[in-house]
């Protein structure tokens, strides 16, 4: 009897030691923003799937690629300006709330919003005196002109104070936001498709953008004061490099971002130019598919960042390399688990969208060996561009856009829709394969300089 005891209460010491571990984890805030953003890939991943798929089995392949197609050429021009300032932005924010201090996390701040709607007014008025040219070369209809000036206007905005809430570490904030404004933009799909107003299927996106950006300023205005409560004047504060370090990193993160992601949003638009609006349709149901997939690195990279770039400003590397080893197993298992089911029932996914979508299973079983790379890839990104080693993400994503577009001129022309999506996956293999097998490398040396 007395043996009994002393082993159920050795299994309950064990237990409660189990759990004493793992709720300071629970508690911590890499897990809440963690979590918060696990919950708002819901519903932003969701997002492109519902539109993609209602507006195809609405109005059909043909004016899904239309729409595509305009999105893409708006995206293609938001990518340059939000990844030059939202990236360089997340990391200093992130970096200077680090280390405490006050006029470089103000100055960074400034340099963000003001430098941004200077390089949208411009590229708003070169797009208005060039519109005759750029609607015929990129297939763009001729009353869309100003829904789209907005659309780009709305879209930075949004991504800037997205990466800024990040920064900010107002990640719980930011996900309320995003949670009402992707409802809102689910109620205005279910309206234009039930109506079948073909002629506002962008503004479901801009009224969506603009909800979300009176929330996101509306959270600002209400933290900004605590968070500033919480750091000191410096000594010396030298605004010229502040903006040399800012634009660096920007230009630098600009480049290699701008080279793979808008890889993607250029594949659309191929598709539309060189083939035809049906066939970029079919194409882009089959991204939709993947988009929850295609924007979980997107998205939690947004979490890492900025923790790896606090703890390297604390000089805190055992802590990075902890948390890159936990969440590379993790996410490797996940992805694998994920990316395999997708094969599978690839042929029964693709039939929810009708019988026009049925040949893109061949174009979605090309995909999905790229997204996994991507996936697996968070965590070696996350730790390159938060550390010192922010070229090497950037190299491969030009590799990425030099691979695409070699690989497009090759097999378009013999393969079709199906030579686009080889060659994008081709580019994301290569390229996001040398990320990795150099963040590997460079994590030892990272260790034994620690």
């Amino acid at each position: 009897m007395a043996a009994y005891y002393l082993q159920s209460l050795l299994q309950y010491i064990l237990i409660d030691e189990k759990i004493n571990r793992i709720l300071p984890f629970l508690k911590s805030r890499l897990f809440k923003n963690s979590f918060y953003t696990g919950v708002t890939l819901i519903f932003i991943g969701l997002i492109p799937f519902t539109f993609n798929f209602l507006i195809g089995r609405t109005f059909g392949a043909n004016t899904l690629g239309k729409i595509n197609v305009v999105i893409n050429f708006c995206l293609i021009i938001t990518i340059f300006i939000s990844n030059f300032f939202g990236s360089a932005g997340n990391k200093f924010l992130a970096e200077y709330r680090g280390s405490k201090n006050l006029e470089n996390f103000i100055y960074t701040f400034k340099i963000i919003f003001f430098g941004s709607s200077a390089i949208l007014i411009i590229t708003g008025i070169i797009l208005f005196y060039g519109w005759d040219y750029y609607s015929v070369k990129f297939s763009l209809s001729d009353n869309l002109l100003y829904p789209i000036i907005l659309y780009i206007f709305f879209r930075t905005a949004y991504i800037l104070l997205r990466r800024t809430f990040y920064g900010m570490d107002l990640v719980k904030q930011y996900a309320q936001n995003e949670i009402f404004s992707a409802i809102i933009m689910f109620i205005m799909i279910f309206y234009v498709s039930f109506y079948h107003l073909q002629n506002f299927l962008i503004h479901t996106y801009l009224i969506s953008y603009l909800f979300f950006l009176i929330l996101g300023v509306n959270t600002l205005l209400k933290n900004f004061k605590d968070i500033k409560a919480t750091m000191y004047k410096a000594n010396s504060f030298s605004k010229k490099n502040v903006l040399k370090n800012f634009s660096r990193y920007g230009f630098v993160s600009m480049i290699g971002t701008v080279a793979s992601t808008g890889t993607g949003y250029l594949s659309v638009i191929v598709t539309g130019i060189y083939l035809n609006h049906s066939d970029a349709g079919i194409y882009t149901a089959v991204l939709s598919i993947v988009s929850v997939l295609m924007f979980f690195p997107k998205l939690f990279i947004q979490v890492f960042l900025p923790e790896f770039s606090k703890l390297f400003g604390q000089g805190e590397k055992t802590k990075i390399v902890q948390i890159f080893k936990k969440t590379f197993f993790l996410l490797f298992l996940f992805s694998l688990v994920v990316c395999l089911l997708l094969f599978f029932l690839s042929d029964s996914i693709l039939n929810l969208f009708g019988k026009d979508f049925a040949s893109g299973k061949i174009i979605l079983m090309i995909i999905i060996p790229s997204i996994f790379i991507r996936m697996i890839s968070i965590p070696c990104n996350a730790f390159l561009s938060g550390t010192k080693y922010i070229l090497i993400p950037n190299i491969g994503g030009i590799i990425i856009f030099v691979v695409s577009l070699i690989s497009w001129s090759i097999f378009i022309p013999k393969y079709n829709d199906a030579g686009v999506a080889m060659g994008y996956s081709l580019g994301i293999i290569i390229g996001i394969g040398y990320q990795i097998a150099s963040a590997m490398f460079k994590l030892r040396t990272f260790i034994v300089n620690n």
